[in-house]
């Protein structure tokens, strides 16, 4: 017995049905800036995009899968974050000389690309384990 052969009908990739990176849209860029207390300035720095990217983003443009994946990778280090310490205090914290990394502001341990330490940080907090 052969096997059936299926042939699509459409020249649409197979892909393009499925969303695997979820959409961010403006008002959430601006609700999680305005919730943390961050400036533009600030947000865009630990997404890696420009003032005006993030401008633009802000007003509803489009981004690229790659820019909504970094906000959203922000956006779940925020909502960890906010499990541990008030959000309020985020914006400041990020900004603030911190011992447990070594003296640098958690933002420039994001800049490093060593935000692993901060999900470090978040599972010792919330397992009540000092590390």
């Amino acid at each position: 017995m052969s096997p059936t052969v299926v042939k699509r009908t459409s020249k649409k990739p197979i892909h393009s049905k499925f969303k695997l990176i979820p959409e961010i849209k403006p008002l959430d860029v601006v609700g999680l800036r305005n919730k943390l207390h961050l400036r533009q300035t600030e947000l865009a720095r630990l997404v890696s995009l420009s003032v005006r990217a993030l401008s633009e983003l802000e007003r509803g443009g489009k981004p690229t899968d790659s820019v909504t994946r970094r906000v959203n990778e922000f956006k779940r280090l925020s909502s960890a974050l906010c499990e541990v310490m008030k959000p309020a205090a985020i914006g400041p914290w990020l900004q603030t000389p911190n011992e447990a990394f070594d003296g640098l502001k958690p933002s420039e341990v994001i800049d490093r690309g060593e935000v692993d330490q901060l999900w470090s940080m978040v599972y010792f907090l919330r397992s009540g384990v000092a590390s």
